[in-house]
């Protein structure tokens, strides 16, 4: 089997996160699936070491752009893909595979006051829309966020699988005193503190 992966949004924040952890994982747990990895060329030597099965194909741009959505479809082809996997709501059109679609959240539906303008707004539930009803399968990373993807969609509930993020394993490693103490100095810690790990959009209602 032959399956391509979308990780040109390797360097982004939460979807990037998602995006080294998958391919990280895949690499330990499955060396006999061919995998081919759209990413940018900048990523292409990190990429090419998760293993002998996994290959990548890089483009020029540095954003999302028409000609790449166009491109891939054909690269999809040509490569002979069974399955593709989007990890964010932006499915090229004229996909010749089947398709895994991963859907974080419908927070452009949600909070559009968020978005420089009403064709943000039009851009956003258009690739949504799209997303849906174009793929295979839907993921998505919570209940909350499922129940999002049926109010603003009209796709059957059956197509919607939940797959809660997981810790990274790397957050299980109990730090040393001397790490921990490093850390304090660095950044001040000297007095009771709350530690926030995400981004400070207003949606993240902080």
């Amino acid at each position: 089997m032959r399956i391509a992966i979308d990780a040109r949004k390797i360097r982004d924040y939460g979807i990037g996160t998602y995006l080294r952890n998958l391919l990280r994982h895949l690499s330990r747990l499955d060396s006999e699936t061919e995998y081919v990895v759209f990413c940018y060329g900048v990523d292409s030597g990190t990429l090419d070491e998760l293993g002998r099965n996994f290959r990548t194909i890089t483009e020029k741009a540095k954003h999302y752009s028409i000609s790449e959505q166009l491109r891939i479809p054909l690269d999809l082809r040509r490569e002979k893909i069974d399955l593709f996997h989007a990890p964010h709501y932006v499915l090229p059109p004229l996909t010749p595979c089947k398709a895994v679609v991963t859907i974080h959240d419908c927070i452009h539906l949600r909070f559009p006051q968020y978005l420089p303008n009403r064709l943000g707004y039009a851009y956003a539930r258009s690739a949504m829309w799209m997303a849906t009803h174009r793929a295979n399968r839907i993921l998505t990373v919570s209940d909350a966020s499922k129940r999002d993807i049926l109010r603003y969609f009209r796709i059957p509930e059956k197509k919607i699988d939940v797959i809660y993020n997981a810790i990274d394993d790397r957050l299980g490693e109990t730090p040393t005193p001397e790490e921990i103490e490093r850390v304090r100095e660095r950044y001040q810690l000297n007095a009771p503190y709350v530690l926030y790990a995400g981004n400070i959009k207003p949606h993240k209602n902080l």
